[in-house]
């Protein structure tokens, strides 16, 4: 990982919109979003702080101390390697890229078992990411029980109404907690999808590159093609 880059992710759940939008980001030159990972680097926050958190002990040099060998640890280090490895091996980006991230969809309760839980996550993204973006996307929870899955699930509306709450909280709380630049940024889909210059008002308000014809070209094209069957993506 040898080039400059700025970070973004996108954080939402499943039906709603978020792959156009993340197909208007790639539209955007340097910009190179990537989709989903299964949450991947939950457990690499596990890790980090694990690591962290052993690195912090009382040590002894003896081999049969129940920390031997902790003394070494440098968290600093360990995250470094971890960021390293993401974004070699999981993001991937080109000679051209000076925006690199990732969408995720997988932030509703059962992920995650509370909104706090969740918070913590999203600012170790921060930590191992310095100065990465936060795209917020949500839906209105009685439109997207009826899209794709969800239909499938009887607790889906009670799962999707905490789910956007939560994403709603989160974006005041990362704007609250990281001062300065702007660092998050919320769309919700009931507006935007009707309305590409909201869009473009996100993208630029976190201060990505522009290309607002690629941009709505991107949407309709995507926003067509979740038409298909009467839903979003």
């Amino acid at each position: 990982m040898s080039q400059d880059l700025s970070y973004l992710t996108i954080i939402t759940y499943g039906r709603t919109g978020s792959t156009a939008l993340q197909s208007a980001l790639n539209a955007l030159p340097g910009v190179l979003i990537r989709g989903e990972n299964y949450n991947a680097l939950r457990g690499l926050a596990l890790y980090s702080r694990a690591i962290a958190a052993s690195a912090d002990r009382h040590h002894a040099g003896r081999p049969g101390h129940p920390w031997f060998g902790t003394a070494k640890l440098d968290p600093r280090e360990t995250l470094a390697n971890l960021r390293e490895h993401v974004v070699d091996h999981i993001l991937r980006p080109r000679p051209n890229t000076s925006w690199i991230g990732f969408k995720e969809v997988r932030y509703e309760p059962g992920h995650f078992e509370d909104y706090e839980q969740l918070l913590d996550y999203l600012l170790f993204l921060n930590t191992m990411f310095p100065g990465i973006r936060y795209l917020f996307n949500v839906r209105d929870e009685v439109q997207t029980a009826k899209s794709g899955w969800w239909p499938e699930n009887p607790e889906a509306l009670n799962v999707l109404r905490t789910t956007r709450q939560w994403l709603e909280q989160a974006h005041r709380d990362v704007s609250r907690v990281l001062t300065g630049e702007n660092r998050s940024s919320l769309l919700r889909h009931e507006e935007w999808s009707g309305n590409p210059d909201l869009v473009l008002e996100s993208f630029d308000a976190l201060g990505l590159p522009r290309d607002d014809d690629a941009v709505r070209s991107a949407l309709a094209a995507q926003l067509v093609h979740g038409k298909g069957n009467g839903s979003t993506q």
